[in-house]
């Protein structure tokens, strides 16, 4: 039995909702709050207890999106005893704003069924079947859908508006024209974008009565002017409906003199200037105001690895080859071609929807390419979504092979989403080299807009080594509040940083960045450049945040002034030696190093054992060290040395290398004691058998040697004195030698400081040439 189109586009729209809501309701407790959620949570919450908005206003945006968002799950949370939520919102918002995005989603519902019907009036039943399933399925949709941002409101009321003012150019109907400019209002007072619109119906106007055939340029002029006109007054009168009439002053203080007016044009004009500019005027139009002075002074964006604080005019043509996906592009392709078939066969007049649509996508495109000094991301091309997916969508009315065309394209869809989710914001396509590609492309709301900490703390519960963590991450809140655990620096999009370190550093074990700190706009010129090259350890499921190995991003941490401790040992000098025996190297050296008096380069890995290549200062007391490889290797089945630490320490003055097949691993042996002779048994690997003393501050080998005087291109070593200071030993600072130590280590093509190569004492030189070659000195 075949079912008819014309039932089967309800049951499409059912489906698609379906398909739709369940992943944003999925999604909606997986990610942390975006860059501004924060900010509209408490603003709404204020909303709801006090009434009061203006502080939203000064800010530059305007009123109704948050009310039309927030208002069902503000009054759920109040009926169900959680009040304590909204008088709080910033400490409860892991718990608030998953509400607070489901709440909202029956935007995202109303979106897609304007999308449906448009399209039904324009193409058809199955046209409607295929925009609904499109609209459920584009990853950028459901994106900014299951946010409280204005993305979603500003494209329900202006894909309203685009739709009913088609109406009224196809019939006539000045219902559907007063309708079309009251949508404009609420989408007005939902995004300032909306400023563009009447520009650019008013061009879809000329277009069409032009391809009708009339004639009379002049009087079309007029007429579309004073329409539009009209259209402006409607819109302008809807926006303070539904505001409640709220005003406010353009100066948050006001006084008899005004610092831009006063003096300027003699003491009868100021007065009267400085009266008009500091009335109380719609606070949308005040707000209005203030957003085109931040538009005007233009932002940091990023596009291709450059930041300029003046944008692209190629800047959202990128965005979109990259951010949308290429099943989408196929379809555009295939309705491309379709229509350049039908103008092979014979000339025919497109209907108002058609051109209204081309003329709208067309002129935003040329707008924002030629206006916007403020390159943030995709998502200001997003009110066009719903045009295009109604063009597109008449592929399911032609043709057998422009049907099958679009099965492929809306599988090719459901694939991306299926791979995507839940992490759809963060979604690049192939071109881009998908996310971990696309942080070298864009940023901000086209990747990281802060919203990746909850993934970093799931992470950490799953791998608790990632809790020794350094995280620089961007966003406007704690990203404590969803469970990331170690030290954090948050980073804004302000000029400053006051709470940020003078120079990027970390003293844990791990190191996590934010995409829009490292690759972004955001970080501070040149502070993250150490991340050069290194690869990460670990990306978060959602791509925005990078961890690396500190020992591999930073070497070590330099002695900052002279005298400062540098290690914290579990015992005093000149305490009595220990009972553990020493170790024997391997590899053929036939040298032993007793227990006592030693210090070990050697930073722990994920799991808590100790690998073979890094730095960093460990003091080891109590029990053997277990020396382990790197995880990969350590399945092999060969023997693995251990070493046993004392509790004594004493001047360093030469490094003996530990060979494991390909891996060297510096040991730094004390100044009076050379390696022994001797033969002992080597000890088992236990991995718990951990002690470690407390440490100060982790020094590589290459800087620890620069504090001590100690030049590797030259054989003869300079012992410095370590000096007695409570439980600690004080390193002083060498002469001449400067912050980073005198020729230790070579630049790397990553901007990183190369481990250094020790000289192997005399003794040690008896390495097979089928291992790892001996390091020159």
């Amino acid at each position: 039995m075949i079912i008819p189109p014309r039932r089967i586009w309800p049951l499409a729209l059912l489906a698609s909702a379906a398909i739709g809501l369940v992943l944003l309701i999925d999604g909606a407790g997986k990610s942390s709050a975006s860059y501004d959620e924060v900010a509209y949570l408490r603003l709404a919450a204020q909303w709801w207890r006090t009434g009061d908005l203006e502080t939203i206003g000064r800010m530059g945006s305007p009123l109704t999106f948050l009310k039309l968002q927030q208002a069902p799950a503000l009054w759920f949370v109040d009926r169900t005893g959680r009040s304590g939520w909204i008088d709080d919102p910033i400490a409860h918002q892991a718990l608030l704003l998953p509400m607070a995005r489901i709440g909202a989603l029956w935007l995202w519902g109303a979106g897609l069924v304007l999308t449906a019907c448009w399209a039904r009036s324009l193409y058809g039943p199955s046209a409607a079947a295929m925009a609904a399933l499109l609209f459920a399925l584009s990853p950028n949709l459901l994106a900014h859908g299951g946010l409280i941002t204005m993305e979603l409101p500003l494209l329900v009321f202006w894909t309203a508006s685009v739709a009913l003012f088609s109406r009224f150019l196809e019939s006539g109907d000045r219902r559907a024209f007063l309708a079309s400019s009251a949508a404009a209002g609420v989408a007005f007072s939902c995004k300032f974008t909306t400023i563009l619109l009447p520009p650019i119906l008013a061009l879809g106007w000329l277009v069409d009565r032009r391809l009708r055939g009339d004639c009379r340029p002049i009087r079309l002029l007029l007429r579309v002017c004073s329409g539009m006109l009209a259209f402006v007054v409607v819109l302008l009168a809807t926006d303070l409906l539904v505001t409640g009439f709220a005003t406010m002053t353009p100066s948050a203080r006001v006084g008899s003199e005004h610092p831009s007016l006063s003096g300027r044009f003699g003491p009868g004009v100021d007065g009267w200037l400085v009266r008009l500019a500091e009335r109380r005027w719609p606070q949308d139009w005040v707000a209005l105001a203030i957003q085109m002075i931040h538009q005007r002074s233009g932002g940091m964006s990023y596009l291709l690895g450059q930041r300029r604080s003046t944008g692209w005019w190629y800047y959202y043509l990128v965005a979109l080859a990259v951010k949308v996906p290429l099943g989408v592009w196929l379809l555009f392709g295939g309705r491309a071609a379709a229509g350049v078939r039908g103008l092979r066969s014979g000339w025919r007049r497109p209907s108002s929807g058609e051109v209204l649509i081309a003329m709208s996508i067309g002129a935003m495109l040329v707008l924002t390419a030629l206006g916007s000094k403020r390159n943030y991301g995709l998502r200001y091309l997003l009110p066009l979504a719903p045009s295009a997916i109604v063009w597109v969508s008449r592929l399911a009315e032609g043709p057998r092979g422009a049907r099958a065309l679009s099965a492929v394209g809306l599988l090719l869809m459901a694939v991306t989403v299926a791979r995507c989710h839940p992490h759809e914001l963060s979604y690049f396509n192939a071109l881009a080299g998908g996310t971990a590609g696309g942080r070298f492309v864009l940023a901000d709301s086209n990747l990281d807009w802060g919203q990746g900490a909850r993934a970093l703390a799931r992470l950490q519960r799953i791998e608790p080594a990632y809790r020794d963590l350094t995280t620089y991450y961007f966003g406007d809140t704690d990203p404590g509040h969803y469970g990331v655990v170690g030290v954090r620096f948050v980073v804004d999009a302000a000029a400053d940083h006051p709470g940020l370190p003078a120079r990027f550093r970390a003293e844990t074990r791990f190191v996590a960045v934010s995409a829009s700190l490292q690759h972004g706009p955001w970080g501070p010129e040149g502070y993250f450049r150490a991340l050069d090259g290194v690869p990460p350890d670990r990306l978060t499921d959602d791509g925005t945040i990078a961890i690396y190995r500190s020992d591999r991003v930073f070497g070590s941490e330099q002695v900052a002034a002279p005298g400062e401790a540098v290690l914290q040992p579990v015992g005093q000098l000149g305490d009595a030696a220990d009972d553990h025996p020493g170790v024997r190297l391997e590899g053929g050296l036939g040298r032993e190093v007793p227990d006592d008096d030693e210090i070990f380069l050697t930073p722990q890995h994920l799991d808590g054992e100790v690998p073979l290549d890094g730095h960093g200062v460990e003091l080891q007391q109590r029990g053997p060290v277990p020396l382990v490889r790197r995880p990969a290797h350590r399945h092999q089945g060969d023997d693995r040395p251990v070493l046993p630490v004392g509790a004594d320490v004493a001047d360093v003055h030469r490094l003996v290398p530990l060979r494991r097949h390909r891996d060297v691993q510096p040991v730094a042996v004390s100044g009076r004691m050379g390696p022994k002779s001797g033969a002992f048994g080597e000890l088992a690997n236990h991995p718990r058998r951990i002690g470690v003393g407390r440490v100060g501050h982790l020094v590589g080998s290459q800087r620890l040697l620069g504090r001590l005087g100690i030049r590797l291109d030259r054989a003869q070593r300079q012992p410095a004195a370590g000096a007695e200071a409570g439980r600690g030993v004080v390193l002083p600072r060498a002469s001449g030698a400067d912050d980073r130590g005198e020729g230790h280590g070579e630049r790397t093509p990553g901007g990183r400081t190369g481990r250094p190569r020790p000289s192997l004492p005399a003794e040690g030189r008896g390495r097979s040439s089928q291992d790892s070659p001996a390091p020159s000195g």
